[in-house]
């Protein structure tokens, strides 16, 4: 990738059709926080988990039960493993994503520090971009983010926000993932709106 310029706002509400766009499970940790080195694994969900409410509750059957009604076996399941660098920066940063394969991804998940960081992604077209709605589970479970990624500076912070974002979290400290991973204490942020 190169670099990455991206703004991210705490979700006032969910929106109505989310249900509706492709999302993914998310898996995270840190092998150190500055500079940034996140190993994840992404895996695709079929049949889509339904997330009800900025609690995190669910609806309905689980994802390996959606899985099995599509005829979609655990081996079937698309998972990809990647290793990221982040410099440093809010707005805008350094970033290189490479593949990992699954044993590597699984050695190094048992040499990481912090919290590992579960999220279901969701992927919503909005124009010429795309917003990425993150519903965090476990010890984070009612904190949901808007990310969008941009081409410049200038046009991040020409973007209007949509209707159901909150406040912007861009430049604040203690919200980055790599910061919620190794944070001691998670009391003093703020989780829901």
């Amino acid at each position: 990738m190169g670099q990455e310029i991206e703004r991210k706002w705490r979700v006032r509400k969910l929106p109505k059709d989310y249900k509706h766009f492709p999302c993914k499970l998310l898996e995270q940790a840190y092998l150190c926080q500055n500079p940034t080195l996140r190993i994840r694994k992404e895996s695709s969900i079929f049949g889509g988990e339904e997330v009800d409410s900025i609690s995190g509750e669910k609806e309905g059957s689980s994802i390996s039960d959606k899985n099995e009604k599509a005829g979609i076996s655990e081996g079937q399941k698309q998972e990809e493993y990647i290793f990221c660098y982040k410099g440093r920066g809010r707005l805008s940063r350094e970033e290189y994503n490479l593949p990992l394969t699954k044993e590597a991804y699984e050695t190094l998940i048992g040499k990481t520090e912090g919290r590992v960081i579960r999220k279901f992604r969701y992927t919503i077209p909005h124009g010429a971009y795309t917003v990425e709605l993150d519903i965090f589970q476990g010890e984070l479970e009612g904190l949901c983010y808007a990310e969008v990624e941009f081409s410049s500076e200038e046009e991040a912070l020409s973007f209007q926000p949509l209707d159901w974002f909150s406040e912007e979290l861009t430049g604040e400290r203690g919200y980055s993932n790599a910061e919620l991973s190794f944070a001691k204490e998670l009391s003093n942020l703020k989780l829901k709106d």
